[in-house]
């Protein structure tokens, strides 16, 4: 099953084997040019800051999306055992007492 950010046509959220991989590269592409912002305008260190939050907060999207597409997957591998049992009837309904 492929779950998909944003809306059905977004991107496929990697499995999370990609997603560490993904943070390495992400964190070594941006680490400097930060610097090199920083070093040009130490002023900007809060808005440097809050890039770097908001790129790890779309990483922990990417993770928690990854996450639950794992588990729906284990959940469909599981469905044909279910599909296996017998549907419920009323013989199968404990029966009250006096009635």
């Amino acid at each position: 099953m492929e779950i998909r950010t944003q809306s059905q046509t977004g991107p496929v959220v990697p499995p999370l084997a990609e997603i560490t991989t993904a943070l390495s590269r992400q964190i070594e592409d941006m680490t400097q040019p930060l610097l090199d912002r920083l070093n040009q305008d130490p002023a900007r260190f809060a808005q440097i800051e809050v890039e770097i939050h908001d790129r790890f907060r779309h990483l922990a999207d990417q993770m928690t999306a990854s996450l639950l597409a794992a588990a729906t997957i284990s959940e469909d591998r599981a469905e044909p055992e279910k599909k296996g049992r017998l549907a419920a009837t009323d013989r199968d309904v404990p029966r009250r007492r006096g009635g």
